[in-house]
């Protein structure tokens, strides 16, 4: 569908933005806490940003002047997916330091696993001929990483004993999986595409505020050994 109204085409801008804050918390967040995996944190992040950044100027490009320019439309999982692989690995190092304990080389998974996916992509789209076989191994390393990703945040939001992170965090995680079956109808009205565009909103606000208020609250952990040995953990 090329076919979009302007004013949906910048609705979808929003969403973007609230990654791109999110995301730069997150960032913090890893620095503070692991300086040395912080450059995982920063490509991660870039990378997650620019696919939906992608995503966000196709739209606008088509609803603008009907262009439908394919490659930005379809660069969404290829930068996502080893994004978030990569952001899934950094904030595991850094909750595993939140908790006093030593970060491991966990790049070495990420990078193969992003090797994988692309190698079973490439075999999938150009050896055995597959249309667009490239996406489905994209889609399955998008789908675990940022479901891991979730996973340790909502971990860091209850550790540091603050539900309400742990909470917002799950809120974006449910209107991730709410939207699956909407991203799945092959004829969506232009209804279905405003209900999809504001869940996506609303997660992607949860993630932002989720992602600042933890980074505030490691903060004020400061490095976290006082905490950890009262509470015992």
């Amino acid at each position: 569908m090329l076919d979009f109204p302007v004013d949906l085409a910048l609705y979808n801008f929003l969403p973007v933005v609230l990654t791109g804050a999110a995301l730069w918390f997150l960032f913090l967040f890893v620095r503070d806490r692991v300086f040395d995996g912080y450059p995982l944190a920063l490509l991660g992040g870039v990378l997650v940003f620019f696919g939906g950044l992608s995503k966000a100027l196709w739209k606008l490009i088509a609803a603008l002047s009907g262009v439908d320019v394919t490659w930005l439309a379809a660069a969404l999982f290829p930068l996502m997916a080893p994004g978030f692989a990569l952001l899934a690995v950094a904030v595991w190092a850094a909750s595993r330091q939140l908790r006093g304990r030593r970060s491991l080389g966990g790049w070495r998974l990420a990078v193969s696993l992003i090797l994988m996916a692309f190698t079973v992509s490439a075999l999938r789209q150009w050896l055995w001929d597959i249309p667009r076989g490239w996406f489905l191994p994209l889609l399955i390393l998008a789908s675990l990483s940022n479901l891991a990703l979730s996973a340790q945040l909502i971990w860091a939001g209850l550790h540091l004993r603050r539900g309400s992170i742990a909470l917002l965090f799950g809120i974006n995680l449910g209107m991730i999986f709410a939207l699956q079956p909407i991203a799945m109808t092959a004829a969506k009205t232009m209804a279905m595409h405003w209900i999809e565009q504001s869940l996506t909103a609303a997660g992607t606000g949860c993630f932002a505020l989720a992602a600042y208020l933890l980074w505030r609250a490691s903060v004020r952990e400061g490095s976290g050994v006082e905490r950890i040995e009262r509470w015992g953990a």
